[in-house]
């Protein structure tokens, strides 16, 4: 009787084994169940016995369409004896290690974080623990323990991305890996062709299959940052993915299915993007119940001083440069300075002054002519709506000053806004639940 054999998970045997134990393995007989399986995208290797049916030219161009990434080894191809099995181990060890280290490269390409690997970088971290900070970061952890999509929006300017990497590192998916997408960039083709991948031949130019962000992002987190610049195309192909749990990549006509955490980023109000039309109203309502606005700098002045601090420090370790240190009148600059730019302002100017810097201390002339700052009476914030700061921004801003003043006190500070209590909870009680207060006022 001839011994069997036991493989490691992660591999698809089509036909019938004679020397393969099914321990382990996924065992298929039929061309449908074969396909239905390689629509799951979980294998690494796959062992073709039988073609049942069909050349093996025809089913290796099947498997390449749905698991680019995967090796195809023909057993009819190989012996059966003892030292062929033994090779057989050896190269299904090595299709594993070959499969994992294509899917890293790809995903590293993307600016990702591949396997096991922390999507958070240094120059990610959401930093700041004043209260608007603080309250964001535990509505990122409140909506990490769900799996479910996602939308993260802020003026532009604020580190979105670096919140959808938190969100990621912070939810059962960690291990898994984080692959951004910048719908800003390219073409609605060539963006459609990024998330959902294209099989050989299915355009002139396509010379090899490519997989899918998707299926590179399986078990993790895909990004889809700046979902507003995406085609109407992409973004119906998106509710449908989250609609029915598939996708198919382009010139496959395959289905496979969608083992993926979506996160979407928007650099304006929801609502402002669907009345202007860019954002689509079915994908507004499949993830309206998971929105979160991001506190931008404007509404966390209290950090200033941090985020100076961790900016020059990344900067000069990024430009290989000495870390100059800040003193106490640079800081009161800095943050007395107004920063229509939000955090993306802010560190570019950090870096701005690592570069002109010869000296380990700063001089505040240094910043003559680099920032704009508040003039006369007027408070650093003011009460000028310059699109940065709405209406309500203004009213929020008196209205945690006062509480401030009254020590928490919600009568009181009513009393002094001119408003009933009643309806000072109930705004209150909506800047809550959109995490741009702490739950602890």
């Amino acid at each position: 009787m001839t011994e069997r054999m036991t493989l490691p998970q992660g591999v698809l045997c089509i036909g019938e084994p004679a020397v393969v134990s099914p321990d382990g393995v996924r065992v298929v007989t039929t061309m449908p169940a074969a396909l239905e399986a390689l629509a799951t995208g979980e294998f690494a290797v796959v062992l073709l016995v039988s073609t049942l049916g069909a050349s093996s030219a025809e089913i290796k161009q099947r498997v390449n369409d749905m698991c680019p990434s995967a090796i195809v080894l023909s057993l009819d191809e190989m012996g059966l004896a003892d030292s062929g099995r033994e090779l057989l181990d050896q190269l299904i060890k090595w299709g594993h290690e070959r499969y994992r280290a294509c899917i890293d490269t790809q995903v590293r390409q993307l600016g990702g974080a591949p396997v096991g690997a922390a999507a958070c970088r240094s120059q990610d971290e959401l930093v700041g623990g004043g209260e608007a900070m603080s309250g964001f970061r535990n509505r990122l952890r409140q909506v990490a323990e769900h799996d479910v999509p996602t939308l993260i929006h802020g003026p532009c300017g604020t580190p979105l991305d670096a919140a959808a990497r938190w969100l990621h590192d912070s939810s059962t998916r960690r291990e898994g890996p984080f692959v951004p997408i910048d719908c800003r960039e390219g073409t609605a083709s060539q963006l459609l062709l990024r998330i959902f991948g294209y099989a050989k031949g299915a355009f002139p130019g396509a010379s090899e299959s490519q997989p899918s962000a998707i299926g590179l992002a399986a078990g993790g987190t895909l990004l889809l940052d700046g979902i507003d610049n995406a085609s109407e195309q992409v973004q119906l192909r998106i509710v449908e993915l989250l609609r029915d749990g598939q996708w198919t990549a382009v010139g496959t006509g395959l289905p496979c299915l969608g083992r993926t955490r979506i996160v979407l980023t928007l650099r304006q109000a929801p609502l402002q993007a669907l009345v202007e039309g860019k954002l689509q109203r079915t994908l507004m309502d499949r993830v309206s119940g998971h929105i979160v606005r991001m506190p931008s700098l404007q509404d966390r002045f209290e950090d200033l001083p941090d985020l100076i601090h961790h900016h020059i420090t990344q900067s000069a370790a990024r430009l290989g440069r000495p870390r100059p240190s800040l003193g106490r009148d640079l800081i009161a600059i800095l943050v007395s300075a107004r920063w229509p730019g939000h955090d993306r302002e802010l560190e570019l100017l950090c870096e701005r002054l690592v570069l002109h810097t010869t000296t380990r201390a700063l001089d505040p002339s240094t910043l003559a002519g680099w920032v704009e700052t508040s003039s006369g009476g007027e408070t650093r914030r003011g009460l000028v709506c310059d699109g940065g700061r709405t209406l309500e921004d203004l009213e929020r801003t008196a209205i945690l000053a006062t509480l401030r003043h009254h020590k928490g006190h919600r009568r009181r500070s009513a009393a002094a806004l001119g408003i009933g209590v009643r309806t000072l909870g109930l705004k209150l009680r909506r800047w809550k639940d959109a995490a741009i207060v702490p739950e602890t006022i």
